[in-house]
């Protein structure tokens, strides 16, 4: 397949991409000169909104894979992120696409005018994020946030005193508290365990969690990735373990739609929590929750409006929450649009591409610990670390002096390490560039 194929597979998909605002770069990539026939290249004059001239036709003859730098060039070119510094925290905030901006605002903007207000499709949004993420559409709630739907699944469940919730200690809040309110509220109770850090194996975490369990455990929250070192747990294991135990599964899953190819029907988990604000880039205050099918009816509704009970409605019942801002929901549909154009496979293999390099790197540094874990396999594009000699502080403020390079401090649990992730919009140069200054750092303490 040739790369512009590979790059627009089908005119269907280039029409379905072109029906959000900001997306003339692609349009223009769906042919080898452009649609003007020129192949001169053209720039964006950087405001959002702004028409993109057609790309040269160097950048669109072969886009053969990840290791093409001119193609993610292209795919850069497509974001509002400042030359100034390096932007290494996706894993809390990624920075929407240009077409994602676009689509918000111009939804807002007509919709302010009250006569010329914009429709928003909601069954199409339904169907193509069940597309990207491997589920039915009509088990999908479209929320603000993980913690959001964390809060759907901990309200909606009935469970009863001493029935207990199994999670590592390594859960961000937005999955941890809605539990522990459940807990103190129902006499549950809530418990947590360490997983080895560095991890060595998915046998290894899936033995962690199995020692665990108690005949009282009903629950298992279990993060499909890490937020503190990036670990992608075993979650097939881990949903099977708890279906033959009678135990629920509880997804943290903040970090997968976007990031990893995802078959949520596929994985046996029970409930689905996620934040496509990171990783999707998709508008922030995007949230997703799916609930496999046998709980459709099951889960009692956490917000009640309008069809709360119409059982007929399935997961969009969840949905009714009252008057929403449907301009989120057209910059979550350009973001999935935005997604199936370049492609999710294509996208998990450019961020562990980076995120290897940056491995790599660190692991040749001299005070450099890592806490990520040493199997390939189980490494999501997110890298926590600490150098000998300096404070995490001081560390994150050092790497801001000399970039400015954007992390994130994992304080949570007393860790104290720097975590860094990588994204589409990201280089090889600036994954190279912070490795240098890390080297530097590191050497300034061993020699100071």
């Amino acid at each position: 397949m040739s790369g512009r194929r590979e790059f627009v597979r089908d005119a269907a998909l280039l029409g379905a991409a072109l029906a959000f605002p900001g997306a003339e770069w692609l349009e223009a990539a769906a042919t080898p000169l452009g649609r003007d026939g020129s192949g001169r290249r053209g720039r964006s004059d950087g405001r959002p909104g702004a028409r993109q001239r057609p790309a040269d036709q160097s950048l669109l003859a072969a886009h053969d894979g990840p290791a093409d730098e001119e193609y993610w060039r292209l795919v850069r070119s497509q974001f509002l992120l400042s030359p100034r510094g390096i932007y290494f925290n996706t894993g809390t905030i990624g920075a929407s696409p240009r077409p994602v901006v676009d689509a918000v605002v111009e939804h807002l903007r007509a919709f302010e005018t009250v006569f010329e207000a914009r429709g928003f499709d909601g069954p199409a949004l339904r169907r193509s994020t069940a597309a990207l993420v491997g589920a039915p559409p009509q088990t999908l709630v479209f929320t603000r946030n993980t913690t959001e739907s964390m809060n759907y699944v901990a309200n909606g469940l009935e469970l009863a005193p001493g029935d207990e919730i199994l999670m590592t200690t390594h859960e961000h809040v937005g999955g941890l508290c809605p539990w522990q309110l459940v807990a103190r509220r129902r006499n549950l109770v809530l418990t947590q365990f360490p997983l080895p850090v560095p991890p060595r194996s998915a046998q290894q975490v899936l033995d962690a969690w199995r020692e665990r369990i108690t005949p009282r455990t009903k629950v298992l929250m279990i993060s499909h990735i890490l937020f503190s070192n990036g670990l992608i747990q075993p979650l097939r294991e881990l949903c099977a373990l708890a279906r033959e135990r009678g135990m629920i599964s509880a997804v943290d899953g903040a970090h997968g739609p976007g990031l990893l190819p995802l078959d949520l029907a596929a994985s046996g988990c029970d409930f689905y929590c996620a934040s496509p604000h990171k990783w999707l880039l998709a508008p922030k205050g995007s949230g997703l929750l799916y609930i496999a099918e046998p709980w459709l009816d099951r889960l009692w509704p956490t917000i009640a409006s309008g069809g709360w009970d119409d059982l007929s409605i399935k997961a969009e019942r969840f949905d009714h929450k009252g008057t929403l801002n449907e301009s989120l929901l057209a910059g979550f549909q350009a973001a999935v649009d935005f997604n199936a154009v370049i492609g999710q496979d294509r996208i998990w293999a450019r961020c562990r591409e980076l995120s290897e390099r940056l491995y790599a790197g660190l692991a040749r540094i001299d005070g450099v610990d890592l806490k990520s874990a040493t199997d390939p396999a189980l490494r999501a594009p997110l890298i926590s670390f600490t150098v000998a000699g300096w404070t995490t502080d001081d560390l994150i403020r050092a790497l801001w002096a000399r970039g400015p390079v954007r992390v994130r401090h994992v304080a949570e649990y007393d860790y104290h390490w720097v975590r860094m992730s990588t994204h589409v919009y990201n280089t090889p140069d600036e994954v190279d560039r912070v490795l240098g200054i890390v080297t530097d750092l590191a050497r300034q303490r061993r020699t100071g």
